[in-house]
């Protein structure tokens, strides 16, 4: 905004404009779920589950932390969200990844993909998953193992399979890695050179060949 100014002696007829800026404050972006949860994954990446809490994602979204459950019931249902969030980058190949064992692959590699891109909020998959909208992924995945010609039981026992060999698999990666042997475990010593991290994907790789070994699709 400018104000009209008379400089004292100066000609009356032509006022001189002295810029007045004023400091309009920036909008607030609304908060929606969607951006709750999105910011809520950010949070967790980077501090944890252990240290995540509603006061703490209220100041990085610059709110209140009572504002958020004007979105979400409870921090569970927040969680939730989060969760929903994971599942999103993990997929389904279709037929044109092969057979049934190479969409099963890659369903593995994505969500073990999805695990080390989000190490520290990975734990939520493990013990959240049931209570999530993410069903969908799920309903999706078993659907792929009908398609390829398994019936609903041995569908059923694959997935699960898989689900708890994926789950537990990666759990152990993002664990650590193996702590180096004492003189008093001589037989961990000669085996130690792979436990490392850089053996992770062959031995991920390896169990998976094993355990889809012992299914066979009907048709």
């Amino acid at each position: 905004m400018a104000r009209n100014l008379r400089v004292p002696g100066g000609d009356a007829s032509k006022p001189v404009q002295e810029a007045v800026h004023s400091s309009t404050p920036r909008k607030r972006e609304p908060l929606s779920q969607e951006r709750i949860a999105k910011t809520s994954l950010e949070l967790i990446d980077e501090i944890g589950l252990e240290d995540f809490s509603t006061r703490r994602l209220g100041a990085a979204l610059g709110c209140e932390a009572m504002a958020i459950y004007n979105h979400f019931a409870s921090k569970d249902a927040l969680l939730d969200a989060v969760v929903d969030r994971l599942f999103r980058e993990i997929s389904v190949p279709g037929r044109e990844a092969g057979d049934w064992k190479g969409r099963v692959r890659g369903f593995a590699r994505s969500y073990r993909a999805l695990a080390h891109a989000h190490p520290k909020a990975f734990p939520l998959l493990a013990t959240r998953r049931i209570r999530t909208r993410s069903r969908a992924l799920v309903d999706h995945a078993v659907g792929a193992l009908l398609e390829e010609g398994f019936d609903p039981r041995t569908a059923a026992e694959l997935f699960r399979t898989v689900a708890n060999y994926m789950s537990g698999a990666v759990l152990d990666e993002l664990s650590g890695t193996f702590p180096p042997a004492e003189d008093d475990f001589p037989n961990i010593r000669r085996v130690q050179e792979y436990f490392g991290p850089e053996h992770y994907e062959a031995i991920f790789e390896r169990g998976l060949t094993l355990l889809l070994a012992g299914f066979q699709p009907k048709s």
